[in-house]
Formats: structure tokens, C-alpha cells, sequence
């Protein structure tokens, strides 16, 4: 932004405020298209509200829509912050929250953040600036300080995600239990070897009082719990952080073919990389289960479609989003709201060789 750009302001009982005007100056934009910007955030090239919203936040700039319509005291708009609308996982969720929001005339704003911390904080602006009436966020990636710190007075509340913060209203599986019975299930059918494809929570970053928290690591803890149940030792050898897509499930197994003593099974946090792993073994020439048995997380559709099926930890997707958007419709007419615990449930398809060992 330039930093010659003359900042024009009016004063309301001594109080400064910024206009829309300047933020267009700022930004280099039109006025139009700063108003475009805030209600349609879509209808605007991805580098013009990039722009747009470092002005906001340079300026402080808080629009009032109330100036528009005195009688309307809500927006009737909420906003729903995810990662990436690719993943399957999300997609049912969202049609949880759609619905819900229906039935109260809602409509509901879709912000994508690409898992960078700079989209994920214009989301935030955008609940700053009062053009929604409150926020589900479904990724906390790197700012969980901040969303804590604007839950003290927007209305807020997670899915998917736990996050550190008690007074944040989450909705979320018991992922270490999850993880647990997905681990403990191939122990009884004699697996001993178990590769798990995670990420590596030191890029994590979304600290909050000294608590590290995300489903990737409590998903990792139910690992190694279910492995020290059995008495096995965790083998750090067989945990691989190349990510939760396809392509990072592909990276693992490159890795992992290039072990002395390959491992008897792999248990990868999200279906995507699972199938990715499969993938990648069968150019191998490796089978599955035959010779590598795999489990993932999520119970995404194409975990049910993929030969052979996979072995998958089963999450309540469409209750997810109704539950979160209860909870934010009672935060955004200020009753309180609780975090609340879904069940997940451990799906057994084709991806896992049984065993007739006792167990």
C-alpha cells in the first residue's frame, strides 16, 4: 500500500473513523467495488480482494450496514471458513450447515483460505467488518490466537477442528479415541509393523496458551496409545509427515518402500491419503490387503468406491454442520453454546487382511 496515500477521516464524538472511500484509495479500487467486496466476496479476482482487505485491516474499517436499513439488525449471513471446497469431507458438511441455515432465512458465505494464514486472517476481517452475522470456521490453520481472540466478541464456533480455547463452542469426533480403535483393530488382526501417515505437528503453529491441539494430533496420539496398550514401542521410522492429500499419500509409500522391513499395515488420517497409499503400492506391484493392509479417516465417498474399499473411521458429516449452525444461531442470539462430542464409528470394508489369530 502506498504509504503517501492521504488518509481522509470523519469524526463522530471525537472518534476517528475511516470511510469507505479511503479504504477504495487505499486498496486502489473503486468504491463500488469495496462494496462489491464485502457482500460478494466471490464476485471479486482473488488479488483485488486481497487488496480490498488489507485496507480494511490497515484502516480498521467497520461498514455500517445498520445506516442501510434501520429496521434490520441482523445480515442474515454467516460465514463458513474451510481449507478447500475439493475435499469431499467438507462437502457433506456444508449441506448440514445450508440446511440449517435455511430454515432460519440464512444464506451462507463460503471463504477458502488454501491452508495459508493470510486468507485465513481476511476471513476474520470479514467478520470484523460486520458483513456477516457470525462465523463457523472448519480450519483454524495458524491463527487459532486470533479467532480466539475475536470469539470475545463475534459470534464464533468450530467443526471438524477442535481448538484449544474452552470457550470456543466446537464440534468434533473424540479423535484419540477414533484413532485408537482404528489402531487397535489392526493389532487384532495381527499387525505389528504399522506405518501411520500424518503431518508433522511442528508446522502446526496454532498455539494457544501452550496447548497444541488439531485432529492430526490427537488422531497420532490414539496411535501411539493403542501401540503402548500391545506393548509395542513406536517405531518413528514408520511415521511418515508428508501431509493428508493423495499426492502426500504417494510421497509415504515412496518413502516407506525404501525400508529395510517394510510394514504389515498403514494407517493413514484421511481417506484421501490412504487411497493415495494404495495407489502408489499398486504400482509397485504391491496388493492390498494381500501384502499391506491400509486404514484412513473420514469416510469420504470415495473411500466406499475405491477397489479395494477402505477400512475407514466414519464421522457424522451432515450432523456435524446442523449441530455447528444450532450453535451459532444460538451465539448470534446470545444464548450460550456448549461444544459438543459427535460419535464416529469404525467402518470395516475390503482394505484389511483378517486375521485368525486370538485376539
Amino acid at each position: 500500500m502506498p504509504s503517501q496515500c492521504k488518509r481522509l477521516h470523519s469524526a463522530v464524538g471525537g472518534v476517528v473513523i475511516a470511510t469507505i472511500k479511503e479504504v477504495a484509495n487505499l486498496a486502489r479500487v473503486s468504491v463500488a467495488t469495496v462494496s462489491r467486496t464485502l457482500n460478494q466476496p466471490d464476485s471479486v479476482k482473488e488479488e483485488t480482494r486481497h487488496a480490498v482487505m488489507e485496507a480494511v485491516r490497515a484502516l480498521n474499517y467497520s461498514p455500517n450496514f445498520l445506516g442501510r436499513n434501520l429496521r434490520q439488525l441482523h445480515t442474515k449471513r454467516i460465514l463458513v471458513v474451510l481449507s478447500s471446497i475439493s475435499n469431499q469431507f467438507y462437502s457433506r458438511v456444508l449441506r448440514g450447515i445450508e440446511d440449517k441455515a435455511r430454515e432460519q432465512d440464512y444464506n451462507v458465505l463460503i471463504f477458502t483460505t488454501r491452508d495459508t494464514q493470510k486468507n485465513l486472517l481476511e476471513a476474520v476481517s470479514l467478520l470484523q467488518t460486520k458483513v456477516v452475522d457470525g462465523a463457523i470456521f472448519m480450519t483454524t490453520h495458524q491463527a487459532e490466537r486470533q479467532i480466539s481472540e475475536l470469539n470475545r466478541d463475534y459470534p464464533i464456533v468450530c467443526a471438524c477442528e477442535p481448538v484449544a480455547d474452552p470457550e470456543i463452542p466446537c464440534v468434533v469426533i473424540d479423535n484419540v479415541r477414533a484413532s485408537y480403535e482404528a489402531t487397535r483393530y489392526l493389532l487384532e488382526n495381527g499387525k505389528r509393523r504399522i506405518a501411520l501417515l500424518g503431518i508433522d505437528s511442528r508446522l502446526l503453529d496454532n498455539t494457544f496458551q501452550g496447548k497444541l491441539v488439531g485432529s492430526a494430533v490427537l488422531r497420532e496420539t490414539g496411535y501411539r496409545k493403542a501401540l503402548k496398550e500391545y506393548g509395542i514401542a513406536v517405531d518413528e521410522s514408520l511415521l511418515f509427515q508428508e501431509g493428508l492429500t493423495f499426492k502426500a499419500g504417494i510421497r509415504s509409500v515412496k518413502r516407506l518402500l525404501m525400508l529395510k522391513q517394510l510394514p504389515d499395515a498403514i494407517f493413514a488420517l484421511a481417506d484421501a491419503c490412504a487411497i493415495g497409499a494404495i495407489h502408489a503400492l499398486a504400482e509397485q506391484g504391491l496388493r492390498v490387503p494381500e501384502d499391506i493392509s491400509v486404514v484412513g479417516f473420514d469416510n469420504t465417498a470415495i473411500s466406499e468406491m475405491y477397489l479395494p474399499s477402505v477400512t475407514t473411521i466414519g464421522q457424522p458429516q451432515y450432523e456435524i454442520g446442523t449441530t455447528a449452525m444450532r450453535l451459532l444461531f444460538d451465539r448470534i442470539s446470545g444464548k450460550p453454546a456448549h461444544s459438543v462430542s459427535v460419535p464416529h464409528e469404525l467402518i470395516l470394508r475390503g482394505s484389511v487382511k483378517r486375521s485368525n489369530l486370538p485376539l
